[in-house]
């Protein structure tokens, strides 16, 4: 009986969630990985190729929307009947 009244508080979680958990999936990969986009940026940095960094950012910039952008069609989908 109360899920549906929080439903929109469950999916604004989600998604402020998922936004934390690429920051942090990636602030990790910076610190201590040998492999991923985070480590890519940095590798990157260090060799002199600014082509690969910005396509590392670019990357990490469209995975991040996208994933926003699936989850927010999760609410329309829930309110529908």
């Amino acid at each position: 009986m109360l899920f549906p009244a929080a439903t929109p508080a469950i999916l604004s979680g989600l998604r402020l969630g998922l936004a934390q958990g690429w920051l942090f999936l990636v602030a990790a990969e910076l610190i201590a990985s040998s492999m991923g986009l985070g480590f890519l940026l940095i590798d990157s940095q260090n060799t002199g190729r600014t082509d690969v960094m910005l396509l590392a950012i670019i990357l990490l910039a469209l995975i991040g929307k996208l994933s926003d952008t699936l989850l927010g069609l999760v609410p329309q989908r829930v309110a529908s009947p």
